[in-house]
């Protein structure tokens, strides 16, 4: 078929860093079911507890863990704003691909989000930019924040497919009015806020490079290909505040009495890592009925923390493959292993999975995965040394073990999860860091079904939870449910859609937050839950052009500030109305 505007097919697929795989491509999405998920807070796949507004801080109510190679200072609570290497995405297209979307909020709740996608195709190089900024002003005193996130990409491979390289940057920045939470959680005053004078602001860059060789011989066999990693990332963190003297009594976790306080944290890192694999990056995953894939190498981290010019080195020796048998089984591996540490000395971390495809072409497919880690908690738990907390802890390695059984069926997919956990590291209700040794269990049920006949649309995702240790609250159920129908007008060049989004989970003692460390800590005192987060939305689309308007938290209006799902951080309703334009030329 020509090329045309109407008929420009664009695809995309995640990329992982040091640890690549081939590429599994998907198409990008033209429908209009999403448009009103702007946010991706608000995506039904995604159940997070949050402060109440779109930008801040927030985390899983499903548990989950992972952790990477390298030094890590502290896991920052802003998952779905903050990009990373293994975030960004590869696009396959012919020419040129662009999405602008704009959100405007009104009322009691203020959002302003601009969203926009670039990707082009010129002679072997492929660009992408993507750019995600906001600012928002909540319903109560001192709820405004400004963020900002930009990615860029470029790719190139020489004809030959001898040489190639990929180059990205990650810009992410979030400055915050940092109130705290409300002092008197049921009372109608807003005003009334527990830290009136903080502020934050948290900027990260990061940049990395990756160069490839593919080694041929004058018959073009394929000897495997050397693999140069490069990356730098550097993450500042700023707190302020000004405590009153009529608030001091408020403050009592505080290490001293000092009225103001001016934290600033920097972390710089670098990693180099050189590995050979028998597969190349940036190919597609092959489609023979057997293969085996290997890769290794070795990662040398360096990383410092400024606030008390402490430097750390660590090597690391790591592998992976991937085994597909009799055209049906697939068997993959992965493992990491700090050889020399100043700090996560003998971590390790392993992963293993086994499926069977009962289907390949319609993606049916049932398997077993399990992970292993043995680590050092993040540095942050470790040692701290700031205005208001001071610690030196030498807690023990934690030993997490999480095996999985799941079920998937193109888009469906079910899983049951039991977690191991020992040694747990956690933030206490005293704003501690603390180690808790007795051993703990989890187990998870989920499931998510995005049903569809016609044009009606179901979308759900199920959760089951059950923690047998204390310091990990986790709701026995949370779940997301998403339904709309569109109707098809004048020839199906018009169409529009009405839905609804449900979130719901059970009573438990939810996390609090603390500003100043930028964590969620553990608490027994106030419950979260018990609460219907119901929106509603209206889409229009003509073309590629789609509108839409939604009622978010429609249940607030009747239950005040009863809507939360951290303590003493209640949510608002909000409508907003937004925009999405997409061009295939």
């Amino acid at each position: 078929m020509d090329l045309s505007p109407s008929y420009l097919p664009t695809y995309y697929s995640n990329i992982k860093f040091i640890e690549f795989e081939p590429l599994q491509f998907n198409s990008i999405d033209t429908g209009m079911v999403f448009t009103h998920l702007h946010q991706p807070l608000l995506r039904t796949e995604n159940i997070y507890q949050d402060l109440g507004l779109s930008g801040q801080a927030h985390q899983p109510i499903v548990f989950t863990y992972q952790r990477d190679m390298g030094f890590l200072y502290q896991t920052l609570p802003y998952p779905l704003y903050f990009k990373k290497q293994s975030d960004l995405n590869f696009y396959k297209l012919r020419t040129t691909y662009t999405k602008l979307a704009y959100t405007f909020g009104f009322f009691n709740v203020k959002e302003n989000n601009l969203f926009a996608e670039f990707a082009q195709y010129l002679r072997g190089v492929t660009l992408s930019v993507n750019m995600y900024a906001s600012f928002n002003e909540g319903s109560f005193a001192r709820q405004t924040l400004r963020n900002l996130s930009g990615d860029f990409l470029i790719h190139y491979e020489t004809p030959s497919s001898l040489y190639g390289f990929k180059a990205s940057y990650i810009f992410n920045q979030v400055k915050n009015q940092e109130n705290g939470g409300l002092v008197d959680f049921h009372a109608s005053q807003n005003n009334d806020i527990l830290t009136p004078d903080a502020s934050s602001l948290i900027t990260s860059h990061d940049f990395s490079l990756q160069n490839y060789v593919n080694l041929k011989s004058k018959n073009d066999k394929y000897f495997g290909t050397f693999t140069y990693d490069f990356q730098f990332n550097q993450t500042t963190m700023h707190y302020n505040d000004i405590i009153l003297d009529s608030l001091k009594p408020k403050y009592e976790f505080y290490y001293n009495s000092r009225l103001a306080t001016n934290d600033s944290t920097r972390i710089q890192s670098v990693k180099n890592a050189l590995q050979w694999s028998n597969f190349s990056p940036f190919k597609e995953m092959s489609d023979k009925n057997n293969f085996f894939h290997i890769a290794g190498g070795v990662l040398y981290d360096y990383a410092e923390v400024k606030f008390n010019n402490t430097p750390f080195n660590s090597l690391y020796l790591f592998a992976r493959t991937h085994i597909r048998l009799f055209k049906v089984m697939n068997i993959t591996g992965q493992l990491s292993y700090s050889l020399i540490s100043d700090y996560a000395n003998n971590d390790l971390a392993a992963k293993a999975e086994i499926s069977w495809e009962l289907n390949r072409e319609k993606a049916h497919t049932i398997g077993l995965h399990a992970e292993y880690y043995k680590n050092d908690p993040e540095y942050i738990m470790q040692y701290v040394f700031v205005n208001n907390f001071r610690w030196i802890n030498q807690f023990q390695k934690q030993n997490i073990v999480h095996l999985k059984a799941f079920w998937n069926f193109q888009k469906y997919n079910a899983s049951v999860s039991y977690y191991y956990l020992n040694n747990w590291v956690y933030l206490s209700e005293t704003y501690r860091s603390t180690q808790n040794k007795n051993d703990g269990n989890l187990i998870q049920i989920s499931t998510f079904i995005p049903y569809r006949y016609k044009n009606l649309g179901i979308t759900t995702n199920l959760n089951m939870q059950y923690c047998t240790k204390d310091v990990i609250n986790v709701p026995l159920f949370a779940g997301k449910l998403s339904v709309f129908y569109i109707f098809e007008l004048l020839k199906k060049k018009l169409n529009i859609m009405i839905g609804t989004d449900v979130m719901f989970n059970t009573l438990y003692y939810a996390d609090g937050y603390l500003p100043v460390l930028h964590k969620f800590y553990h608490q027994k005192l106030q419950t979260a839950g018990n609460f219907v987060y119901l929106d509603a939305n209206i889409t229009v689309k003509i073309e590629r052009i789609n509108f839409f308007f939604r009622f978010g938290n429609a249940m607030a209006t009747l239950m005040k500030w009863g809507s939360y799902t951290t303590p003493n951080y209640p949510s608002n309703y909000m409508m907003n109305i937004g925009i999405s334009w997409r061009f295939h030329d």
